[in-house]
């Protein structure tokens, strides 16, 4: 989301005993509301499988600054953003694995008022010898309103979906859903233009799922 630093942690302390180590998200305590919003968030889904995981915060001194730290869930197997970096696409079993724990996660996540805002190959992380997909960093998410009207916020569940349908395009093909276009050229695109999956990577269920999501 551009907030914050994120950082790993090397600890003695009893709390990450027999855990995977935290990692740090950081930022200067007289600008922190946005990551106290955040881990308020996390700590919702505390317990949750596909949505990494927040130990809490805490302050720090560091030269001369008062810092506010998340401690969060390391994940050694990096972003899915990071797998991009290095094999340039990924194989559609393993996308298929990805996506169906970031649709739970997202399920968990809209069951509990929250729209995520923000899915993307870097905001997916891969935790543990399983590299379990988990959905992480919610600094753009946003709560539902009470009382908002089910139609406008079914319609904002829908927007996470979708990005999850752009990102399922990514991770398979390598490249973005409209590559060529940027700024308001790009909004008429996703608002006008069906998105083409001529593209031999696509299995029959993987164009099923765009027809659905995209």
């Amino acid at each position: 989301s551009g907030f914050g630093v994120v950082s790993l942690v090397s600890t003695s302390n009893a709390l990450f005993c027999g855990v995977t180590l935290p990692s740090l998200k950081s930022c200067e305590f007289n600008a922190s509301q946005s990551l106290k919003e955040e881990v308020e968030i996390f700590l919702m889904f505390k317990h949750y499988p596909y949505i990494v995981h927040c130990f809490g915060a805490n302050v720090s001194l560091e030269d001369n600054f008062n810092l506010y730290n998340l401690l969060l869930e390391y994940s050694f197997g990096g972003s899915l953003a990071d797998h991009l970096q290095n094999c340039n696409s990924l194989l559609e079993f393993e996308v298929k694995k990805h996506r169906k724990n970031v649709l739970l996660g997202l399920s968990c996540i809209h069951n509990n008022g929250i729209i995520y805002c923000d899915i993307k190959p870097g905001n997916i992380f891969l935790v543990g010898m399983d590299k379990t997909a988990k959905i992480a960093d919610f600094g753009l998410s946003m709560t539902l309103e009470q009382g908002m009207n089910q139609k406008h916020e079914v319609m904002r569940e829908q927007k996470d979906i979708w990005a999850l349908g752009c990102t399922v395009y990514e991770l398979i093909t390598g490249t973005l859903m409209w590559e060529d276009a940027d700024g308001e050229y790009v909004l008429d695109k996703i608002e006008f233009e069906e998105p083409m999956f001529q593209n031999s990577k696509f299995s029959n269920e993987a164009q099923d799922f765009r027809k659905n999501v995209l």
